[in-house]
């Protein structure tokens, strides 16, 4: 610190140990249930994942013991023996974490839940923060609901003190503050991180230059200086939940910065936009209100700003080398782009990816074509961005326009029976709404149901 003043670090007088609760890592005290049921869902599947490719053993490990801790019995709010706790949940009221019991030195995962008020927040950004001792043996954080971000230096010490991280949840904030120093602070938090695996950040929003200048320390490098040379991740997750209400919220997202986080080493990419959770979702969490209004479905980046994308995903350079689950919906994909892209990444297990659509036979010959390079799909969503006559055509539920477009069942047989044999689901919606209808296929006993989905309504959904 500078002469006279306190070092930031300087613990208070006295600081009380915390209270060890099991928790579950998977929701938090504000998370809806759709966000549960997603994480859930993606856990699985990593699990399954875990099962059938022995190499990523070691990285896998952490979702597999996340899993353990799903049982309804360990919800937070039980205090436990702090020797048996696998978890703890430590909501803070300033930025100050309380000092650990010597007997959690077992813990594996550690959420800190962001309880400052409003109006302290701005404050309290500038004044002395703690990170006292940690259990050396955390592997999963998850940062939540600190709306401002951090005073700096904080994530640095956090970093520091959890040399041992391979995955890192944050939620719903600016992570990266507002401030130049915060920036450089929340970079730095993932420079010290070398054997970082997982990443998801959920309705995080930072300034511009931020993903860029982190974008490096989540990548396979092979750097002879200290400190540089790591694996880098395997899983990278980057979800945002559409708001009707806020016209500029695609805005507010780095788009041309999010792709430089793609490298070598990974498996799983997502790029997701998901729908506003409906009240009835969950009807305890005042998070998931809303006005009653004549929108619904989420929109995606224009098809101009996809190139950055296809680039990443294809460069020699930078494509993962065992992609296996790809969600770019965030993105709008032309039929070429995904055609292109699925024949570099062509062992997908899953995929979900927005596109442009006009009307007619031609799209889905195209969609067809550009599937069969991926032998191994087991999963197939498509988020539909209709060309105006689409649009204006799926208006009419007479115009046959969605049959015209997309797989009938012949389709789907044909398509399993000489390209793609495991796969048992594919959806269409558009731009995920429920109004204009879709198509849902899925093979069961080895025969296809499902077909066309009519619309719900009279909703007028987003276009881009």
């Amino acid at each position: 610190p500078a002469p006279g003043k306190p070092n930031p670090c300087t613990p208070p007088p006295s600081s009380p140990p915390c209270e060890l609760r099991h928790v579950n890592v998977a929701k938090t005290s504000r998370r809806s249930n759709g966000e549960l049921k997603r994480c859930l869902l993606l856990q699985h599947f990593f699990w399954l994942l875990h099962i059938l490719s022995s190499p990523l053993e070691e990285t896998l490990t952490i979702v597999v013991s996340a899993m353990a801790t799903t049982n309804p019995a360990n919800l937070p709010g039980t205090p436990v023996d702090p020797a048996q706790a696998q978890g703890a949940q430590i909501p803070l009221q300033s930025f100050r974490i309380p000092d650990f019991p010597n007997e959690a030195r077992g813990l594996k995962a550690l959420t800190l839940t962001c309880d400052i008020k409003v109006d302290e927040y701005q404050s309290l950004l500038s004044q002395n923060y703690t990170v006292p001792a940690l259990p050396t043996g955390i592997e999963s954080l998850t940062l939540e609901l600190f709306s401002l971000g951090y005073p700096p230096g904080f994530l640095t010490e956090l970093a520091k003190k959890l040399p041992n991280l391979k995955s890192v949840v944050v939620y719903s904030q600016l992570f990266a503050g507002i401030t130049d120093e915060s920036q450089k602070d929340a970079v730095e938090f993932f420079k010290r991180l070398p054997m970082l695996r997982a990443l998801h950040f959920l309705d995080v929003f930072a300034k511009p230059g931020f993903f860029k200048d982190a974008a490096p320390w989540l990548k396979y490098n092979t750097s002879e200086t200290p400190g540089e040379a790591r694996r880098g991740l395997m899983f990278v997750e980057v979800n945002y939940t559409f708001r009707h209400e806020d016209e500029d919220f695609m805005g507010k997202i780095q788009a041309t910065e999010l792709p430089l986080l793609i490298g070598p080493g990974l498996i799983s990419v997502s790029f997701n936009v998901s729908p506003p959770e409906k009240a009835e979702d969950d009807e305890q969490d005042p998070s998931t209100l809303q006005e009653a209004g004549s929108k619904e479905g989420v929109m995606a980046f224009n098809k101009t700003l996809s190139a950055d994308l296809e680039d990443a995903l294809t460069g020699e350079e930078t494509y993962p080398r065992g992609l296996r689950a790809l969600n770019s919906t965030l993105y709008t994909m032309t039929l070429e782009q995904l055609a292109k892209t699925l024949k570099t990444q062509k062992n997908l297990l899953v995929l979900n990816a927005t596109l442009e659509v006009g009307p007619g036979e031609a799209t889905k010959k195209q969609l067809m074509k550009a599937l069969e390079s991926c032998k191994s799909v087991e999963q197939v969503e498509i988020v539909a961005n209709p060309s105006l006559e689409f649009f204006m055509a799926v208006q009419n539920p007479r115009s046959g326009v969605l049959a015209q477009t997309f797989p009938t069942e012949a389709d789907m047989q044909a398509l399993t029976k000489d390209s793609c044999p495991k796969l048992s689901s594919f959806k269409v919606s558009i731009l995920r709404t429920t109004t204009f209808g879709g198509v849902e296929w899925e093979k069961k006993e080895g025969k296809w149901v499902g077909g066309l989905k009519e619309g719900k309504g009279s909703v007028t959904a987003e276009t881009s």
